[in-house]
């Protein structure tokens, strides 16, 4: 009873300094200081909350980077365009022209290397929604695809269920309601291929079950609670959609059990 009354209280103490919290007007310590008696429990609750709402944005590519690299692919294919047949069999290289005959090559190896890792690195930061999401989900498909060892495997499966979590998350934060049923949708997917590949996990895979069914289960609660939260801070057509959410995540955890 004791526990219940002081998570209710907890509760009530964020739910109060929420705006203040998300604004910086009010941090970790100084809500430390406010509530000392409630230091161990209310630190994680704080950490998970300015986690959930700084963690967008701080790995997306500069602006523009895609296209003026673009643009600079193309210069140096115009810059490189071979002359005719009779030209380049009688024209007479420079040791100039030929570095750089051998280093173009490599520039544009190097430059198309950096565009494709720019694009893996913007469809990884995608959500449902996002023209590159779809791109996402490949990319995903094939790093499983490529993963043999069935306990690796899982540790993936568990790693993306989170990641559909976090998806579903920033939608609520960014005010796109109408998407949440479908990444609802994703994070059931992505939890019933979890709990399916822990069962899939060999005699000799046990010893590494009961870590995972608890990494799995710590998961589920934190996404509970921080759905919570976005429950009582979200206008009512979110709901819905939040809902769907917590109780796939609730169902997870009575699977565990």
């Amino acid at each position: 009873m004791g526990n219940m009354k002081t998570s209710h209280r907890i509760e009530e103490i964020i739910e109060h300094y929420l705006p203040d919290i998300v604004s910086g007007k009010e941090t970790i310590a100084s809500m430390l200081d406010k509530y000392p008696q409630y230091a161990n429990e209310l630190r994680p609750r704080l950490e998970a909350l300015l986690w959930l709402t700084n963690s967008r944005g701080k790995l997306e590519p500069r602006p523009g980077f895609i296209s003026s690299s673009r643009k600079y692919i193309e210069h140096q294919f115009e810059s490189v365009q071979p002359h005719g047949f009779w030209q380049r069999l009688f024209k007479r290289h420079t040791p100039r022209r030929w570095a750089f005959n051998l280093a173009a090559p490599i520039i544009l190896v190097i430059l198309l290397a950096l565009i494709l890792n720019s694009l893996a690195l913007s469809a990884q930061l995608s959500i449902p929604g996002d023209p590159l999401y779809s791109t996402k989900l490949v990319l995903e498909h094939v790093q499983l695809g490529l993963t043999f060892n069935q306990e690796d495997k899982t540790s993936l499966y568990i790693q993306l269920s989170r990641e559909r979590a976090t998806e579903f998350m920033e939608l609520v934060l960014e005010g796109d309601y109408d998407l949440l049923p479908v990444a609802a949708d994703h994070m059931e997917t992505a939890l019933i291929a979890s709990l399916h590949s822990m069962n899939q996990l060999p005699d000799r895979g046990q010893a590494a079950k009961q870590p995972m069914t608890a990494e799995l289960r710590d998961t589920l609660s934190s996404e509970i609670f921080m759905l919570d939260m976005l429950m009582e801070t979200s206008p009512s057509s979110a709901h819905p959609g939040i809902e769907l959410a917590i109780q796939t995540a609730q169902t997870g955890l009575m699977a565990l059990r």
